[in-house]
């Protein structure tokens, strides 16, 4: 895994992301067939990007785009 995959990964998260759902890493396994550690890497990128929410539920934890308005 490179550089370059990361952040092709971390794009196919970010739009699968875009619905405005909050997601779980078997949801987003499930819908985009990458591994664990594709996953955890690109959602690395995009947190340290500052374009994603971590929220932690009944043990579980759930992912989630920010969405930044400008006026």
């Amino acid at each position: 895994m490179n550089k370059k995959t990361i952040g092709t990964n971390a794009g196919i998260i970010w739009n699968l992301l875009s619905d405005k759902e909050k997601w779980d890493i078997k949801k987003i396994k499930k819908e985009t067939g990458l591994s664990e550690k594709e996953i955890y890497a690109a959602i690395g990128w995009l947190a340290r990007e500052n374009k994603i929410e971590f929220e932690e539920n009944e043990g579980n934890e759930y992912y989630y785009l920010i969405i930044e308005y400008y006026f």
